[in-house]
């Protein structure tokens, strides 16, 4: 889980987020690794992420803009709801994470595949974790090795009130700036992966 998203415990009520990242192919990660250097970047971590995405039985999750996805965070699961992204440079759009109870996953689908969901895909990557302050306010800076699909980096900050989202927005595009990142992808992961079958 991302150092700047509250974490909830098994249990709590499922917490509602606004998540305002944007993301970036890497063309060169050694280059990249110099320019993150120079901006003092703290690490936070690395997680082996294996995000397995639902496909609803009548409800098309492309058309909608929404996305329902089971992740494991080195072999710890939780189930993440995203719904449609506002308007605007930066992706914004709302999220819902609940933890799942350990070894829970393969319970899980099959309760969804009993109510007619299916697999649509799985992403596994490699996700390193920084953190920089930008104005006391902590930003997540996420290397990420797709498997199958290259390296990326995604910044974001996770705000739980829309009146941050324009001063979230400059200071993502600000850092976009500072780390030469040019190369935005719209696309999510998932979307990259059914596109190249």
């Amino acid at each position: 889980m991302l150092p700047s998203r509250p974490a909830s415990q098994p249990g709590e009520a499922a917490v509602k987020f606004w998540e305002v990242e944007q993301k970036f192919r890497l063309e060169n990660l050694e280059t990249f690794w110099d320019r993150l250097n120079r901006l003092q970047a703290t690490p936070a971590g690395t997680e082996d992420q294996v995000d397995t995405y639902l496909r609803h039985p009548s409800r098309d999750f492309r058309e909608t803009d929404e996305a329902l996805r089971i992740r494991t965070v080195n072999g710890n699961p939780l189930v993440t709801y995203k719904g449609p992204r506002l308007a605007g440079p930066v992706k914004i759009r709302p999220e819902i994470e609940i933890p799942l109870a350990p070894n829970t996953v393969e319970s899980w689908l099959r309760i969804w595949e009993g109510l007619g969901f299916t697999i649509a895909a799985q992403v596994r990557k490699r996700r390193q974790l920084f953190e920089v302050q930008r104005e006391q306010v902590p930003y997540t800076l996420a290397i990420d090795s797709v498997e199958g699909l290259g390296d990326f980096v995604e910044i974001e900050r996770v705000i739980d009130d829309l009146s941050a989202r324009e001063v979230a927005q400059t200071e993502i595009e600000l850092l976009a700036v500072q780390l030469q990142l040019s190369l935005v992808e719209k696309r999510s992961y998932l979307s990259m992966i059914l596109g190249a079958r």
